[in-house]
C-alpha cells in the first residue's frame, strides 16, 4: 500500500508530499524549491546546516546530524515525561497526553503514532486546505485512492 505524508520544508515553508518512508529511515536532501538541506525523519522535516552538509568532511556531517536529531529526540522525550513540571507527566499508556477514556488515545498496545502527530483538534485549517488542494483533487486517480484507501 502506498501511503504519502505531507512535509513542509522549515527554511521556506513550501509544501508537499512525499511517499512514507520505513518507520525509523532518515531521508536527507535539499528543499526543491529553497535548496536548503532538510532530514526528513519520523515524519518530521528538520532544518540542517546547508554549508555543514556540504562538507566534505564525513564527521563534521556525522557531528551536525546527531546534533539535529538529538535534539528532536531530546525534546520528544521530554514531552513523554513533562520534563517542565513533574505533575504534568504523562502515562506510557497515553503517548498523545489524553486524560479523556473517550478519546481516542494513541496507546503503547493499541495504536502507536508514530510521528507525533499533534490531535489537540480534530482537523487544522491547514489540513484541511491540503485536503482540498491535493487529495480531494486526487480522488478520482485510482492509484491515489487505492494508495490512500485500500487496506490490502
Amino acid at each position: 500500500m502506498l501511503s504519502l505524508i505531507e512535509v513542509t520544508c522549515p527554511h521556506c515553508s513550501a509544501q508537499g508530499q512525499i511517499m512514507l518512508p520505513p518507520l525509523g529511515a532518515i531521508i536527507v536532501g535539499p528543499c526543491p524549491e529553497c535548496q536548503g538541506m532538510v532530514a526528513v525523519f519520523c515524519g518530521r522535516v528538520l532544518p540542517l546546516d546547508k554549508e555543514i552538509m556540504s562538507s566534505v568532511e564525513p564527521d563534521v556531517k556525522r557531528a551536525h546530524l546527531n546534533e539535529v536529531l538529538g535534539n528532536f529526540l531530546h525534546d520528544r522525550v521530554d514531552r513523554l515525561f513533562g520534563a517542565d513540571d513533574p505533575e504534568e507527566e504523562i502515562s506510557y499508556e497515553q503517548l498523545d497526553g489524553s486524560e479523556d477514556e473517550g478519546a481516542a488515545a494513541h496507546t503503547v498496545l493499541g495504536k502507536i503514532d508514530p510521528y507525533g502527530n499533534e490531535h489537540d483538534a480534530p482537523i487544522s485549517p491547514e489540513e484541511l486546505e491540503s485536503f482540498k488542494n491535493v487529495d480531494l483533487r486526487l480522488i478520482d486517480n485510482p492509484d491515489y485512492f487505492k494508495a490512500i484507501f485500500d487496506e490490502s
